[in-house]
């Protein structure tokens, strides 16, 4: 009784700032850096524009090389971050154009070099790289894409004398992360290449440069959050870069570099993206605003899965309860999962009565649907894949 909860963030979550617009919430601002040190300075690379590197790939910009070369001649350390760990996110026929899909998910396989694999990340299956495509059997498989793996391997190539290690799941996890950031504290690394954990709280004061390899991804997954994440994880990564007595540079490789998400990112402008997002969900009546439930269904039996969603965005619709929306029935953005077909409907409203009404009414209805068919409800949902 009587506690006290400090939630601590550079960027809070939209909830957050809107509990504490309506006093739910009180919001304290730290307006310096923890040592006083300035922002780092961030630059847009424009990859519509920009000269591609050494290696003649425009994902290892040149002015990115550029920035890497001249702190490594100043004795400093750089972050290069890059959200997709393995090889190669994908491989493809290049004589009919077949993606190399999980037989159990409906992803692409990702390349692992190391392990000479191609990877499931979602239901961690494993295959050889084939020889010929199994659609038509030409001999024409490419690697596509850029993953943290390759990237290392393509430094390593470029900065012979820099001493370069990745930090992702397939390389650190536990114990192995803290001795991976006290090599780097400790100066033992020049470069470190890593994925989304290398954006979270670290404190490298050495750390001069930090480069975003693909600030675009983060943009293209379908959902309503997905701008904010891409913010977030932006201005996170750049908080990196400058938090010693040196000063930071930030340079952010986008093919949007209009995108709002970046823009305001590269100005730290935490305040205007609030601003600009909160008001796309009110007018949407998205959260904050408005209230989700997600009703996931799934079975290996697809026509089931599509007739019992069928079935429930039927059902609500002919109760015509006042101040709800029915959005759906769909196919899920991940539409099969170790084998389950995924459909879905999403429930939305102001009033979280309206919302247990219709729960109610869903939680009825499951006891004619088949035992083949297993249907959640992922209340206030916190990603809609």
């Amino acid at each position: 009784e009587g506690a006290v909860c400090v939630l601590g963030s550079a960027t809070p979550s939209l909830e957050s700032v809107y509990l504490a617009r309506k006093g739910q919430a009180r919001h304290l601002h730290l307006r310096e850096r923890a040592r006083s040190q300035p922002l780092p300075k961030v630059e847009i690379v424009d990859l519509r524009r920009a000269a591609p590197g050494p290696g003649g790939d425009k994902r290892w910009s040149l002015p990115l090389h550029r920035a890497l070369e001249q702190t490594l001649a100043e004795k400093e350390q750089a972050i290069l971050f890059l959200n997709r760990r393995g090889f190669s996110p994908s491989a493809r026929c290049e004589a009919c154009g077949t993606l190399v899909e999980c037989p159990h998910c409906s992803v692409a396989m990702t390349y692992h070099k190391g392990k000479r694999r191609l990877i499931c990340h979602y239901c961690d299956f494993q295959t050889d790289l084939p020889e010929v495509c199994a659609k038509c059997k030409a001999p024409a498989l490419a690697l596509e894409g850029l993953g943290t793996e390759q990237l290392q391997e393509t430094l390593s190539t470029l900065f012979p004398d820099a001493r370069i290690e990745r930090l992702d799941r397939d390389v650190a996890s536990g114990k192995e992360v803290e001795r991976i950031l006290g090599r780097m504290r400790a100066g033992a690394i020049d470069v470190l290449v890593g994925t989304q954990m290398v954006t979270k709280g670290h404190d490298l004061p050495n750390v001069t440069l930090v480069g975003v390899i693909n600030a675009d991804a983060a943009l293209s997954i379908p959902d309503f959050r997905a701008e904010e994440r891409a913010f977030q994880l932006l201005v996170q990564v750049a908080g990196r870069a400058g938090r010693g007595d040196r000063p930071g540079r930030v340079l952010v490789q986008t093919y949007a570099p209009e995108a709002a998400a970046i823009t305001l990112g590269v100005r730290h402008d935490v305040v205007g993206f609030a601003e600009r997002e909160l008001a796309a969900r009110e007018e949407a009546n998205y959260p904050p605003y408005g209230r989700l439930i997600l009703v996931r269904v799934e079975s290996q039996d697809e026509a089931a899965a599509i007739a019992a969603t069928a079935m429930f965005a039927e059902e609500l619709r002919r109760r015509q309860i006042p101040g709800l929306s029915v959005l759906g029935p769909s196919v899920a953005p991940l539409a099969k999962l170790r084998n389950y077909h995924r459909h879905r409907v999403l429930l939305k409203s102001s009033e979280r009565p309206v919302l247990r009404r219709a729960l109610a009414i869903l939680q009825s209805r499951c006891e004619l649907l088949p035992n083949k068919v297993r249907v959640s409800f992922d209340i206030d949902p916190v990603q809609l894949l």
